[in-house]
């Protein structure tokens, strides 16, 4: 009988299974108490004041240094004012830069001038963009204007102008009664265009439109005081002074609107009269959705949602012609 062989030392399949298993939770154990381990204390270190001394130096080295770069890749002109007399329509654009004015108004006031535009009193210069009341106080002992050097070039310049062949009588006419800019101008509310308001010494381009368009949101001015009304000239129109001497170059040879009839005209027709906020044009509506026929104002000043003055304001406005059935 043949003597059987020792397979003590051989291991199971589970047996394999569980060293495998028990090398694995020891090398996990491991790599965690290597990544998870308690931080070092950091060293303690003494600092003394010839450190901080040392270190404060470096700092405000450091500084100087991105200051000096900031300013060499932004670079900011710094000017020192010099105050002295000067003429808005002569002077030179440094002198006007000494005193104080920032180059973008600066090149506004040159613009002007190389368009024919002159300064012929010292309280033109508030019309500038950006001139502030405290800087226009300061410039305002300085300005001097040679009312000779200005009358010889408003006089060449209006020869020039009148002396041209090319143009037809109407252009003519208007010309020189732009270049004169006479303070005595005097429009007609009801029919003056921008061409015309323009003519009026601080109302431009933008003012003039505006003028026109509040004309036809009315349907027509039926007072020069509805100039008030109007945004756009509210700087104008900063005290009784200013605003008496702008209303002054206005009139009306006869008051002719457009009326809101208020018996057909459409809700949305009656909310864009400048008089009327929808809530008032939806009001009004209402009563006509009643099949009422409306004959006159008293009619409606009961309605809510309106005041006396509103009413009287917007009766030159109401037609109560019938709608037809």
């Amino acid at each position: 009988m043949k003597k059987q062989k020792n397979i003590g030392f051989l291991l199971t399949h589970e047996q394999w299974l569980g060293i495998a298993i028990l090398v694995i939770l020891a090398g996990m154990t491991l790599l965690f108490l290597h990544h998870f381990q308690p931080p070092k204390e950091a060293p303690i270190v003494t600092i003394n004041d010839s450190t901080l001394t040392r270190f404060s130096a470096h700092q405000a080295q450091q500084d100087s240094i991105r200051k000096a770069q900031w300013k060499k890749k932004y670079p900011r002109d710094t000017i020192a004012i010099q105050m002295q007399t000067f003429d808005p329509n002569t002077a030179d654009s440094s002198t006007l830069v000494h005193l104080g004015l920032k180059k973008w108004q600066v090149s506004n006031m040159l613009k002007y001038r190389a368009k024919n535009g002159r300064y012929r009193k010292a309280e033109d210069m508030r019309k500038l963009y950006g001139m502030t009341d405290s800087m226009y106080q300061a410039l305002l002992p300085y300005i001097q204007i040679d009312t000779l050097v200005l009358a010889q070039f408003c006089d060449s310049l209006r020869r020039d102008r009148c002396d041209t062949t090319t143009q037809d009588t109407t252009s003519q006419y208007t010309m020189r009664h732009y270049i004169s800019y006479k303070r005595d101008t005097i429009l007609n509310l009801r029919t003056a265009d921008t061409t015309e308001l323009k003519m009026i010494p601080g109302i431009g381009s933008y003012r003039a439109k505006q003028i026109i368009h509040y004309r036809k949101q009315l349907g027509g001015f039926v007072s020069v005081e509805q100039l008030r009304e109007i945004r756009a000239l509210q700087p104008l129109l900063t005290d009784s002074l200013s605003a008496d001497s702008l209303l002054a170059h206005f009139v009306l040879d006869s008051v002719i609107v457009e009326p809101l009839r208020i018996n057909s005209m459409r809700i949305e027709r009656l909310q864009k009269h400048p008089y009327l906020s929808f809530e008032q044009a939806k009001a009004i509506y209402e009563l006509r959705r009643q099949k009422i026929q409306l004959d006159n104002i008293d009619q409606l000043q009961h309605l809510e949602g309106f005041t006396s003055e509103q009413w009287q304001r917007l009766s030159p406005y109401l037609n109560f012609e019938k709608r037809e059935k």
